[in-house]
């Protein structure tokens, strides 16, 4: 797919973009609470590795990253806007992570997955490695994926 670029937000006005996708998607269409969904890795100096994704011309997505045991990287706050949601937008970002940490020497990238859109992340390579637990009122199952 063309069209789709990640973008590491090291700058504040980079971030902010980040963190208003994420109001978007998730307080605003999914009614997630800001008080649960902004936390103190939401800032440059917070351990966390955050990016922009694009799609043509506009900001599309966003995620982060934190660092995790054993050569793993924790991918947080994935998010696509529900107008480019169905274009391969989201596929295109995580073989931008995979890639990103793969060449970083990372060898396991972890996430916990919305229980209703597990079937996308099967489809990208990851497995289910738990049970269904909630978080933040939503259903959700942790997944893995080795590089």
């Amino acid at each position: 797919m063309t069209g789709v670029t990640v973008i590491k937000a090291d700058s504040e006005e980079l971030l902010g973009r980040c963190r208003q996708l994420r109001r978007e998607v998730f307080t605003l269409e999914k009614g997630i609470p800001e008080v649960i969904e902004v936390d103190e890795r939401d800032c440059l100096d917070g351990g966390s590795d955050h990016f922009l994704i694009r799609y043509t011309k506009m900001d599309a997505g966003a995620f982060r990253c934190t660092y995790a045991p054993e050569s793993a990287v924790r991918l947080q706050r994935f998010c696509i806007l529900k107008e480019v949601r169905e274009l391969g937008v989201g596929r295109e970002a995580l073989r931008y992570v995979e890639e990103h940490y793969r060449e970083l020497g990372i060898s396991r990238i972890e996430l916990d997955a919305k229980f209703q859109v597990e079937g996308f992340y099967q489809k990208c390579g990851y497995r289910r490695v738990s049970g269904i637990f909630e978080e933040a009122g939503v259903l959700h199952v942790k997944m893995m994926k080795e590089l």
